[in-house]
């Protein structure tokens, strides 16, 4: 591991198929009615209420269903309430004997523990002076936190505007980004009040290079030393050891314990470390977004490097301070982004000798590398899955690509990719096509072979008279999409596929088809139309027991872009 045709036998044929082409184919509140719905609804008081639609009107007001809990609850609320009387002694009776603290007895505004705010709004209301109740929330800074070393962090600039765009605040629900790395030292000043938990030292050989991507990722603006590019984001090491077994478990892991992003800066040859592939596939599967080091190979015969090859995990390339690629990154189809990775001001350490005895010498250095490059990615995909919740992960991955400042040659290319990160772009970013059932390259992915458990049928009887899903492809990164179809006895399917962006083919495989890469003589149909024309097949099954077939989508040799996007439509005839 380095850091950085018909299907026919004699007489009567079990199934018959062929190519065909487009087949037809506001409650107001009154304060008598505060306590029964306290928990659960909003109040305000009767003055506002009342108010004229077209005057400005206080914001809801709730008090959570756990706001008997003592501290801050999980979804990341204040533990501390604000209770506002109607002013006067009456409230500042009731309140003094709550303990509560006043903000402006004028004004009838206290503050109180989340556990006593209940009881106090509760015995407000009983004497009709229960205006309402809010949580104390913290302030909200704009843009970015400063920090001592803010100044040189010129690599920050060149992916965001620290001073127009705020970071989302970190929560305990907050996504959670699993660094896998050797170790890191939790006790560097920039990660000391880090939002990070696992961290395990092993000395600052082992640990300059975590501490590096730690740093990079969540510092906080503790004027320290830097920023990173989500300053506090949720962050946990999972060691990976030095091996291939050791860092695939690390992977695994990482999916087990509930991580939404894995940063990966590390490689293998592309042709080792199978097991590291199907931990990534793994992760895929389970709906988190899987970020690696495109390599460090530039320099040195530019040999690609796994897992920034896996498909659907993003190979983020490293930039200079004038953009340009670094010599050292390594070139190839399966790059997806860029990001700066030269001479970045990170945390870092080393050893230190001092009267003799050996110690640590905590600091910061420029250091260069795609590990480095990666991690920015991270946060920013981290930062995506909290403020655009309801999209998957392969969806995350494309609004990162599709929102990319495009460099060198006009749209994708190996130095590249689809260019440098754009946090602020990402934002704003139109939704992408989702791309279900992934990973689904071939069929061992979706047999159980590989990964333990079958993908569901995408159409079997029962299940309606048809299913339609739209998906994408990508040379690079998503070379097939493969289904499996159950067709009921003596029943015919039709298969139609709408080719929206790029030219694809639709095959339709026999069950014992291993790989639709070597299907040998197990192609039933295959349909390859020229784009935009609509794809088409037939199946029937002619037995008297339902069959399986597979169901693929690939691109066409006359493809010439990297990416298609389909609509498949599955019908019974």
């Amino acid at each position: 591991m380095h850091r950085s045709e018909d299907l026919t036998g004699e007489g009567r044929p079990d199934w018959l198929a062929r190519g065909i082409g487009i087949l037809p184919a506001r409650i107001a509140l009154g304060a008598t009615m505060a306590v029964a719905l306290f928990a659960a609804l909003s109040f305000a008081p009767p003055a506002s209420r009342a108010a004229s639609s077209s005057v400005p009107q206080e914001p809801p007001m709730i008090l959570p269903a756990k706001a008997g809990a003592s501290s801050a609850g999980s979804d990341g609320s204040s533990s501390d309430w604000i209770v506002g009387g109607v002013p006067g002694r009456v409230t500042s009776r009731i309140v003094t004997a709550s303990g509560a603290t006043a903000i402006d007895r004028q004004l009838g505004s206290y503050r109180v523990s989340r556990d006593k705010a209940r009881q106090l709004a509760r015995r407000l209301r009983k004497a009709d002076r229960l205006a309402y109740a809010e949580p104390d929330v913290p302030i909200e800074r704009s843009g970015y936190p400063l920090d001592l070393f803010s100044d040189e962090q010129w690599w920050l600039n060149r992916i965001v505007s620290p001073g127009d765009v705020t970071p989302p605040t970190v929560t305990a629900r907050s996504p959670m980004i699993a660094l896998i790395e050797e170790s890191l030292d939790p006790l560097h000043p920039d990660l000391t009040s880090a939002n990070l938990s696992g961290a395990k030292s092993l000395g600052p050989e082992a640990d300059w290079h975590g501490t590096a991507v730690a740093g990079i990722i969540g510092s906080p603006g503790e004027m320290l030393g830097i920023r990173g590019v989500w300053p506090g984001a949720r962050m946990r090491l999972f060691a990976s050891g030095l091996t291939c077994s050791t860092a695939s478990k690390a992977v695994i892991k990482a999916v087990n314990a509930g991580a939404a992003v894995i940063n990966m800066s590390y490689t293998f040859p592309a042709d080792k470390c199978f097991t590291h592939f199907k931990a990534t596939q793994y992760a895929i599967r389970r709906n988190i977004v899987a970020v690696a080091a495109a390599g460090n190979t530039g320099d040195s015969g530019n040999a690609a490097v796994r897992p920034a090859t896996d498909p659907h995990v993003i190979s983020v390339g490293a930039v200079d301070k004038d953009t340009v690629v670094s010599s050292f990154s390594t070139r190839n189809s399966a790059v997806d982004l860029t990001a700066p990775g030269e001479k970045v001001l990170a945390p870092y350490e080393s050893d230190a000798s001092v009267g003799g005895s050996t110690g640590v010498d905590r600091t910061w250095r420029e250091v260069s590398g795609t590990s480095f490059s990666a991690p920015m990615v991270s946060a920013a995909a981290a930062w995506l899955r909290q403020v655009r919740p309801n999209l998957g992960n392969l969806q995350i991955n494309r609004l990162l690509t599709n929102s990319a400042s495009d460099l060198g040659d006009p749209g994708r290319d190996p130095e590249y990719g689809a260019g440098l990160l754009s946090i602020e772009k990402s934002l704003s970013e139109p939704t992408p096509v989702q791309d279900p059932y992934e990973p689904n390259d071939d069929i061992r992915w979706i047999n159980g072979s590989l990964l333990g458990v079958k993908s569901p049928y995408l159409w079997r009887a029962g299940s309606g008279k048809r299913r339609m899903i739209t998906a994408t492809l990508s040379r690079a990164k998503d070379p097939a999409d493969v289904y499996r179809l159950l067709i009921p006895a003596r029943r015919q399917i039709i298969a139609n596929v709408t080719q929206l962006e790029g030219d694809i083919v639709l095959t339709a495989f026999k069950p014992k088809t291993r790989s639709i890469y070597k299907p040998g003589k197990n192609v039933i149909v295959r349909s390859n139309r020229a784009y935009p024309k609509t794809e088409g097949i037939l199946v029937r099954n002619l037995k008297k027991r339902p069959q399986m077939i597979w169901l693929a989508i690939t691109p066409s040799t006359s493809q010439t872009g990297n990416d298609s996007t389909y609509r498949l439509k599955v019908a019974r005839r």
